[in-house]
């Protein structure tokens, strides 16, 4: 497993540096944003394993870019915010993130918060940043979007990634059509059915190591799709 990746947005310089470098001192790997925009695209870059987000970033907020996150990958989100009230703590925690710090914080108590998210929303089950074997022939790198089959890499676009680590997330379980049309297609979209046929038949071309177009992922008609590990 590789290291969590964190990604930081905050508009005020001193908070984000002075929160990287604690990160990268106790062993995390970062990616900063100094604002809403800046991580949305360093998120479609590569997947974060958690985001820490300022609240009042211009622009943006930072319940504006937890939104559109949660459309793109399912990864938990602390909130930083100066505001103490109440009401925005409360819409804060119930809409938009896992968990709420006021400013100024204390790192320690941070850090603390973010171990227990992690595990919490990882604990025996699949992160982004991760690197997945399927079998002895087939294994996926998610953070880099590149899927290994006997030996030859194979580059993965955004949407066929996020379709492939929905399915892998929920190996074997159905994920119902609607769920990928609202996940895979990244910040604020929602795709098509006729798109999505098209994709599947794109990592079946590129993943089946046999032409039966059933090996990993099977289609259930008129449900949706089921990702398989044949062994």
């Amino acid at each position: 497993m590789t290291n969590w990746r964190i990604l930081v947005a905050d508009d005020d310089m001193i908070v984000r540096r002075t929160l990287e470098s604690s990160l990268l001192r106790d062993g995390f790997e970062v990616v900063t944003a100094a604002d809403g925009p800046m991580a949305l695209q360093k998120v479609e870059q590569r997947w974060p394993d958690l985001a820490i987000l300022d609240l009042d970033m211009p622009g943006m907020s930072g319940f504006e870019v937890s939104d559109h996150l949660r459309k793109a990958v399912e990864i938990p989100i602390m909130m930083l915010t100066s505001h103490s009230d109440l009401e925005t703590t409360v819409l804060g925690l119930e809409h938009y993130a896992d968990d709420y710090m006021t400013k100024p914080f204390r790192y320690p108590e941070l850090r603390a918060r973010l171990n227990r998210l992690l595990v919490r929303a990882y604990e025996g089950g699949l992160h982004p940043g991760e690197r997945v074997v399927i079998d002895e022939r087939l294994s996926i790198d998610f953070g880099h979007r590149v899927a290994t089959l006997a030996g030859a890499q194979i580059a993965l676009t955004p949407i066929e990634a996020r379709i492939l680590f929905i399915l892998v997330q929920n190996r074997g379980r159905i994920v119902p059509t609607a769920t990928l049309l609202r996940k895979a297609w990244g910040l604020g979209e929602e795709g098509e059915q006729a798109s999505l046929w098209v994709r599947m038949r794109n990592l079946r071309t590129k993943l089946e190591p046999i032409p039966d177009g059933q090996h990993y992922i099977q289609t259930e008609r008129g449900t949706g799709y089921r990702f398989l590990h044949m062994g």
